[in-house]
């Protein structure tokens, strides 16, 4: 490739095969297929996986160690892959004293907020854009057509919203931590920031107790329950509940948010793919003759052809990079930027410290680390 040929933008990519779900979202493909982008390099510290996910999103060089990586290879932006935890936050700040302009990463952003705050600190320091994978709430074409909906009055005002996990084996707890930051961050989106939450959480139908807190999957640190239920109140007036529950065997696949306003409501499933919009009079559904009206807003490639299954997470997710691309050059945040997805973890954590302190709780939270590890070392109280 000649000088006048050089891509805009030097990606590498990092992964961790040693764990499960490395890269189960593809968020290492997000920069596949973008003009001007050349994804220079991949650290994987198994070795085993280097061909196949170098293949995969076509990196030229690979590496064991992603400090190495960082240390030899000049990069302008990076994607953080692992559905693992434990690292996020090493990750982040190795990137981010390497130099980098751009960091797109897995949700949620990190463990903890104790994290979370430390990790934003040090981007808005070295002016280094975060942009987190809240994919389906921030990227796809039916929910910006939703939340225009909300905001021009076609609902009527705004009143309450209604959220739920996915409600598989991991119902509870986990399904709120690595599931329920999508559907937070989507309140968020549409209803702005949180006041106040209050929440409880559950074990086999009976109330928690510290013997139930275990060390979670997936590197989250300490977990417990596999029932939850949070209500939230926003600085806007609007109130919201958030249920997850554990049914392995039947899993509801409700996960998203129904939106009721003052005439009419709308509904959001299957991580966005279907949106749709209700009328009122909804009190007497059957005799107002009222039903669900799909939201129509296909999503397109960059050539402007339609996709459709698995090709509408990638373009999502080639979204998500345009716009850190975009941001680094207009000197703004990420649409999915690193201080919303912080908010949308402390949602979660939230509900967790309010079933710890068992009272309702202001944000901003003043337990910034995992509620469940102060409550292993302090208590309730």
């Amino acid at each position: 490739m000649s000088a006048s040929q050089a891509p805009a933008c030097r990606v590498g990519v990092i992964g961790d095969s040693t764990h499960p779900r490395s890269y189960g979202h593809g968020i290492h493909l997000a920069w596949v297929g973008l003009p001007q982008v050349e994804i220079v390099a991949l650290s994987d510290p198994d070795a085993g996986a280097h061909a196949q996910r170098a293949a995969e999103c076509g990196a030229r060089r690979t590496y064991t160690d992603h400090a190495e990586m960082l240390a030899a290879v000049d990069l302008d932006f990076v994607s953080i892959c692992p559905h693992y935890y434990a690292r996020h936050a090493e990750w982040l700040h190795d990137c981010i004293a390497a130099g980098v302009k751009g960091i797109y990463v897995e949700k949620p952003m990190t463990r903890t907020l104790v994290e979370a705050d430390a990790v934003v600190a040090a981007a808005e320091a070295a002016g280094v854009r975060i942009a987190v994978a809240h994919q389906w709430g921030r990227y796809l074409p039916s929910l910006d057509a939703l939340r225009a909906l909300v905001r021009e009055g076609g609902i009527g005002d705004l009143r309450v919203m209604r959220g739920h996990g996915k409600c598989d084996a991991r119902g509870g707890a986990h399904d709120t931590f690595v599931l329920g930051t999508h559907v937070f961050d989507l309140m968020r989106s549409i209803a702005g920031d949180v006041a106040w939450v209050s929440g409880q959480v559950r074990q086999n139908g009976r109330a928690l107790s510290a013997a139930d807190i275990a060390e979670g999957p997936e590197g989250i640190g300490l977990l417990a329950g596999d029932e939850l239920f949070g209500a939230f109140g926003f600085h806007s007036g609007v109130t919201a509940t958030f249920h997850s529950f554990a049914d392995p065997e039947a899993a509801t696949q409700t996960v998203g948010l129904e939106v009721w306003g003052t005439r009419g409501g709308a509904s959001v499933r299957n991580g966005g793919a279907e949106v749709a919009v209700y009328p009122l009079p909804a009190v007497r559904p059957f005799e107002s003759g009222a039903r669900w009206e799909p939201i129509e807003a296909p999503v397109y490639d960059s050539q402007g052809r339609e996709l459709s299954g698995d090709a509408i997470g990638h373009r999502t997710n080639q979204r998500a990079a345009e716009d850190l691309v975009a941001a680094c050059a207009e000197g703004r945040d990420p649409v999915s930027s690193a201080r919303s997805a912080t908010a949308a973890l402390e949602m979660a954590m939230a509900i967790f410290e309010s079933e710890r302190v068992q009272r309702r709780v202001e944000l901003p939270l003043a337990t910034r680390e995992n509620p469940f590890e102060v409550w292993r070392l302090r208590g309730r109280a």
